[in-house]
């Protein structure tokens, strides 16, 4: 394995490893972890920004709504710009701390490279 290729795979380990940190549920992780101008679409709400997000998250978290499961399968990453954007792909299956049940979500990230460091631009999640 070239030395180009090594750091590209652990590039995208670390892109992983935030799209799990991001799934704790906590608003200030939100904040820091997407671009200002990131676009998030889920089911049920729409599309909507970052700062829209990071509220929702502060009234579940007040509200005492967390994640007590979250398990990510067939994870995937795939770069659409090496070393400055690449795209996370997941089977996300999941549930809150007020439900008895899981569920399985299609899930996409779109990580770009800002000032050093790596931010969500897109996400998007998809009931299967």
């Amino acid at each position: 394995m070239s030395r180009n290729s090594y750091l590209a795979k652990e590039i995208l380990k670390e892109l992983i490893t935030i799209e799990r940190t991001l799934w704790q549920n906590d608003a200030q992780t939100y904040r820091d972890g997407y671009s200002p101008e990131a676009l998030l679409i889920f089911p049920g709400v729409g599309r909507i920004d970052r700062d829209t997000a990071v509220a929702a998250i502060r009234k579940e978290n007040a509200e005492g709504r967390a994640w007590a499961e979250v398990r990510l399968d067939d994870v995937d990453g795939r770069w659409i710009e090496s070393g400055a954007a690449a795209l996370i792909t997941y089977v996300a299956t999941a549930r809150w701390n007020y439900e008895s049940t899981a569920s399985d979500t299609l899930c996409a990230s779109v990580y770009v490279r800002v000032g050093g460091s790596w931010r969500v631009a897109f996400h998007q999640q998809t009931p299967i």
